[in-house]
């Protein structure tokens, strides 16, 4: 199951590693896991692939905890899907997000 760690700047710039992410193996769970304490995922749309619903990911990404995202990847294929991480600063709530890649067949 490949994880993705996020960490978030004083200043809101957001890191994921590894990026892009890279999955092998078909019907994969990514994690995405929030080590900034003073940031938090959203409870909806905090990990988004830009052209999901398809047959790669075929659900939305889940909130399990205000630190934690599980996203289903069927993995048939090798192509590269861009995604949107967002979070959230808990001190003000303001939100940030970022734009890496998952690439599929490796």
């Amino acid at each position: 199951m490949p994880t993705v760690t996020v960490t978030v700047s004083a200043t809101g710039r957001i890191t994921c590693t590894p990026d892009p992410v890279p999955v092998s193996g078909a019907d994969q769970t990514i994690s995405f896991v929030l080590e900034t304490t003073t940031y938090r995922f959203p409870t909806s749309n905090a990990v988004v692939v830009k052209t999901a619903p398809n047959a790669q990911f075929p659900h939305p990404a889940q909130t399990e905890a205000t630190q934690l995202v599980t996203l289903f990847d069927a993995n048939t294929d090798n192509l590269t899907y861009n995604y949107t991480v967002r979070v959230v600063r808990k001190a003000d709530e303001e939100g940030f997000e970022l734009d890496p890649s998952i690439e599929n067949g490796k």
